[in-house]
């Protein structure tokens, strides 16, 4: 007797399941909502796009859709396939809501080819296409030895110095001022060309990376602030403890102004603001008026434009100086300029976090 009491109620429950779930399946959709994180400052996807991705895999609109009718699994992979997503969940709450919960990828860094192609690049090591939708101000790399989708071992290395260098200086409101863009060399070693300063910053690899920019800023707060920002045509930080600097000959050597160094100033106090714009910097000096804009790259200038090893998409600086030329143009020019020999700066540090750049008796020119 009991026995079947407890079948009945079994097959009672079971059959109150069913009929939930067939009414559930035939009532409609009241709406859908999207939300899309993983983003700080990039919209490379929106709203618009993920509802246009779920109407080709519904094919109708999903307004006032029956429930019964929707392939979530279906929409989840389609949503996945797209470059910019990088994790797509689609679910109905008890509300007949449907649930489109999108994570975007975020690039970390602007990276062309020698051959003049330009991708982004996220922490994942994802090649990610541009978009007509929105251009990231990111750290810009040229001469990337490749445009294969199957990289080699040392291609793939390559991707992840340029992933880690790229980071540290996105999150450094200096460095992300001052460094202009950095050029990838045949021995897939780095060169930064810096805003404000006439000169290429040889940095080497990726070892001890952080060491090399604090004796770089302590080369700039010790050293090159008194002798001028032009004075050098190389300075090399790729040895321990040190920065060799190359001193451009005489002739080249442009007199230091106050304004070079109220440049620097300015570009320090905007970084601070972190602002996710293009900046603009005005000077006043013996009635000159300089504009510094930090233009972000654009990704609607065609790739055919781009000449490799240089960002042509990038907007020219209005300041009195020479356009951005391509890294190994720039390398042979240093080679075939006449140069003084090369000045050693010791940096010894007072501390272990403010290496101190030590200047040596320099011969006399006259």
């Amino acid at each position: 007797m009991t026995a079947s009491v407890w079948l009945i109620l079994g097959v009672g429950v079971i059959v109150l399941l069913v009929a939930a779930i067939r009414k559930k399946d035939t009532q409609s959709l009241k709406k859908v909502e999207i939300s899309i994180t993983g983003v700080q400052n990039h919209y490379f996807i929106d709203k618009k796009d993920i509802k246009r991705i779920l109407k080709r895999v519904h094919k109708n609109s999903l307004d006032n859709a029956v429930m019964s009718s929707l392939d979530l699994v279906s929409m989840e992979k389609e949503l996945q396939k797209e470059k910019w997503i990088k994790k797509a969940e689609l679910f109905v709450d008890n509300n007949h809501v449907l649930q489109v919960k999108v994570i975007e990828r975020e690039p970390v860094a602007r990276v062309f080819t020698t051959t003049g192609a330009s991708f982004y690049l996220d922490s994942s090591l994802m090649r990610l296409p541009l978009s007509t939708k929105f251009s990231a101000r990111l750290p810009v790399f040229t001469s990337f030895p490749t445009d294969v989708l199957v990289l080699t071992k040392g291609d793939s290395i390559l991707l992840n110095d340029i992933k880690e260098l790229s980071g540290f200086i996105e999150n450094d409101e200096f460095w992300m001022a001052q460094i202009d863009q950095i050029d990838i060399t045949p021995g897939r070693t780095f060169e930064l060309i810096p805003k404000v300063g006439n000169q290429i910053i040889r940095f080497g690899d990726m070892n001890n990376y952080k060491e090399k920019f604090n004796n770089l800023l302590a080369f700039y707060k010790h050293v090159q602030v008194k002798a001028g920002w032009n004075r050098y045509s190389v300075i090399d930080v790729q040895y321990k403890n040190q920065v060799v600097a190359v001193q451009r000959d005489a002739k080249e050597i442009k007199a230091d102004s106050v304004r070079a160094i109220q440049i620097m100033k300015n570009i320090i106090a905007e970084a601070q603001k972190k602002t996710n714009d293009t900046t603009n910097v005005q000077l006043k000096h013996e009635n000159d008026q300089i504009n510094i804009n930090q233009s972000r790259v654009r990704d609607d200038i065609p790739e055919q434009n781009d000449v490799p090893g240089r960002t042509t998409s990038r907007e020219p600086s209005k300041r009195n100086e020479a356009p951005v030329t391509p890294a190994a143009e720039r390398r042979g020019a240093t080679a075939s300029t006449p140069s003084k020999p090369v000045v050693k700066k010791e940096i010894k540090p007072k501390t272990t976090e403010s290496p101190k750049a030590v200047m040596p008796a320099r011969r006399d020119d006259r």
